[in-house]
């Protein structure tokens, strides 16, 4: 399977990885991998479209070639929020990646994970790339509108308040990705 964790800062995507690795993907062929900005590179917009294609094709290659399990701890939705946000990067670029590269068939899944920003501010560290409430809200209706135009034919979105916390996330994800493996499988 190909697992792609999304969304805002402080909502528990690596938490919830870890999680992951260590409990539900027992495959012992497993790659991870934490997207982060561009390097300094002449055109970082550029850079991201070759990079996230590149990304993909190892991808599944590594899933259906070597059997692995690949986990992004972000991806794509990622460089579409921030690269519009930081360097006025067009998402379309993005999007177009998901285009050539997804199918119905494909056994991937995408999780959103989001909060209520009242939330997340009571956590903040003052580590996260947003730095207000207001911030804090544009990249969450950013990362739905990504959410929700992504073609990935697998999709769970999170609120993590909504959802009782953290200490619910796990197990909604892993019946959402066993819904995922059962309906391949069939």
């Amino acid at each position: 399977m190909i697992l792609i964790i999304e969304g805002m800062d402080r909502c528990g995507k690596s938490t919830l990885i870890d999680q992951l690795r260590k409990n539900y993907f027992l495959n012992p062929n497993i790659f991870v991998h934490h997207s982060s900005s561009p390097p300094k590179v002449t055109d970082p917009n550029e850079w991201e479209i070759v990079h996230y294609r590149k990304l993909l094709d190892t991808s599944y290659a590594l899933n259906y070639t070597h059997d692995f399990d690949v986990i992004f701890d972000r991806f794509h939705l990622g460089a579409i929020v921030y690269g519009k946000k930081y360097r006025n990067a067009d998402p379309e670029d993005i999007y177009s990646i998901e285009q050539m590269y997804i199918h119905p068939q494909d056994e991937i899944a995408l999780v959103l994970l989001t909060d209520h920003t009242s939330a997340i501010l009571e956590r903040d560290d003052y580590q996260s790339l947003e730095s207000s409430g207001f911030e804090f809200d544009e990249t969450r209706v950013a990362f739905e509108e990504a959410f929700s135009r992504s073609i990935i034919p697998n999709k769970l979105h999170i609120n993590v308040s909504e959802n009782g916390g953290f200490k619910n996330t796990y197990s909604t994800v892993t019946n959402f990705l066993d819904g995922v493996r059962n309906a391949k499988s069939k």
